[in-house]
């Protein structure tokens, strides 16, 4: 990480200890690709699993508080890792929310449709007792809620924090500048953030929150966020797509790829390419301009395409079938290659049954 500005020392990292809200992203991801692949198997075998004993794990994390009669978490780091011991992060807090939610939706089910399995996984991880301290978990865990303008606190503090100004950080072409002036406990005392944190959150609980909240939450933060991750360009294009900024979007798309491209800082990837970063790339083209996205299981097209590019092609699997989406100015054309099974699919808001092609005009 470097060494601290003030004291001189290193600076201690907290993110591998106290950055727990990945226990509830990997059992969204095993989430998702179930709904993606409706690979039964795979759930079986591991993903109830997962979702259920991590699960077991957010339900010991919480910390009830008798002033207002609910679950909280406490000292945390979220996904944006410039504010450190934290309570109350929203991203932390709604996933938590989520993956406890899930967990109990399928104890429930599998109980009553698959009973072995059922058994099994309560040998290992005492469902039968999970069920009723989730059950109660689940209605008390204490949830950020918008503010009269419609901003989602970032956590218990942040809208409360020292809002100074971030111009040159913000311009600065190299990442990290800001710890050049301040040290972490100095920044974590500071309206800033070195990456999406609640935008993350809409990115993946996005029928959660109104479009309002989206809107002013974005206004909010991305001015005071330096993008100090790889990470944080991409999921933010892809969110301005779905706010209908798709200018901005395709501005911070092009600023995303310059992070390992730019003749201007060749040394960007002199310690290695930024791998994830190119996943964020592929998002930004797939899930942003292309308008792909998985929503409670269904599948739904809305497409953001640029004003720069006249077409946009990619193909995605989808329940076994290989579907081929193209988008132009014009129209929206969904090819299902496989042909095995007919697939449903919104595009631009109206549910079609692709058997073999279906185009919608725009």
């Amino acid at each position: 990480m470097g060494t601290d500005i003030v004291t001189g020392k290193l600076i201690r990292v907290w993110t591998g200890d106290i950055e727990i809200h990945i226990s509830a992203d990997v059992a969204f991801g095993a989430w998702q690709y179930y709904q993606c692949t409706g690979d039964e198997e795979f759930m079986e075998k591991y993903g109830y699993e997962v979702i259920m004993d991590t699960a077991k794990f957010w339900a010991s994390r919480l910390e009830w508080e008798p002033e207002d009669g609910r679950y909280h978490i406490r000292d945390v780091v979220g996904p944006d890792e410039y504010k450190e011991h934290v309570d109350d992060n929203a991203f932390t807090n709604y996933m938590a929310w989520w993956n406890i939610g899930k967990a109990l939706e399928y104890a429930r089910s599998l109980k009553e449709e698959k009973p072995e399995l059922y058994q099994t996984l309560d040998k290992k991880l005492d469902l039968g007792q999970c069920e009723s301290i989730w059950a109660d978990c689940l209605d008390r865990i204490y949830l950020p809620k918008p503010r009269e303008d419609g901003v989602l606190p970032q956590d218990s503090t942040y809208l409360t924090l020292e809002d100074i100004d971030l111009s040159k950080y913000k311009n600065q072409a190299h990442v990290g500048g800001i710890y050049q002036d301040y040290n972490q406990e100095q920044i974590t005392k500071i309206q800033v953030s070195k990456q999406a944190d609640v935008m993350v959150l809409f990115y993946l609980l996005e029928d959660k929150f109104p479009h309002e909240v989206k809107v002013a939450s974005w206004n909010y933060y991305e001015p005071r966020c330096l993008h100090d991750s790889s990470l944080s360009l991409s999921t933010h294009s892809v969110l301005a797509c779905d706010m209908g900024e798709t200018d901005r979007a395709y501005d911070l798309f092009r600023r995303a790829c310059m992070i390992d491209l730019d003749n201007a800082n060749p040394h960007s990837s002199d310690a290695g390419i930024h791998a994830a970063s190119y996943g964020g790339l592929w998002q930004c083209v797939v899930y942003g301009f292309g308008g792909l996205r998985m929503l409670n299981g269904k599948l739904r097209i809305c497409p953001a395409l640029p004003d720069k590019w006249e077409q946009l092609q990619y193909t995605v699997l989808w329940k076994g079938q290989k579907l081929e989406v193209t988008v132009t100015k014009e129209e929206v054309t969904v090819v299902n290659q496989t042909k095995e099974k007919a697939v449903e699919a919104e595009i631009l808001g109206q549910t079609y049954t692709i058997a073999d092609q279906v185009t919608v005009r725009r």
